[in-house]
């Protein structure tokens, strides 16, 4: 067993290309109906080349400053509202480990779409169901 080195925990990055999604996907229980796509803009001209229909879209994007401010500033308008309902079917995890991004983005997307989404006796429906 290796020692604890007080360093954060990083997880091996999944390179954020449609085919390599899709791969480790379908590996999880992606149908072979479905896969990942490249959005070039989300400008309508680009948003119209995606195949459709859509049932998840993963953002790839730097934190910087300026969005931590933001999400800082949405955090406490939510509060001075009394919070937010989520629906109780949403499916969410919060993210702990560096470079796990891309694998996070890929649980949201299925498991909020496991029915439409995943095959039947998937890994990714095991999962869901627990042990």
């Amino acid at each position: 067993m290796a020692e604890a080195t007080g360093a954060p925990k990083r997880w091996f990055p999944l390179e954020s290309n449609p085919e390599v999604m899709t791969t480790y996907s379908r590996r999880l229980g992606l149908s072979e109906a479905w896969s990942w796509h490249d959005v070039l803009s989300v400008d309508d001209w680009a948003l119209e080349m995606v195949p459709g229909p859509v049932k998840a879209v993963v953002m790839l994007f730097p934190i910087k400053e300026a969005t931590e401010t933001h999400r800082r500033e949405e955090k406490e308008r939510i509060e001075a509202a009394g919070g937010q309902e989520v629906a109780p079917a949403l499916y969410y995890m919060k993210q702990t480990v560096g470079n796990a991004c891309g694998t996070v983005g890929i649980m949201h997307a299925l498991l909020n779409n496991i029915e439409d989404c995943t095959t039947p006796d998937s890994y990714i429906r095991r999962y869901q169901v627990g042990p």
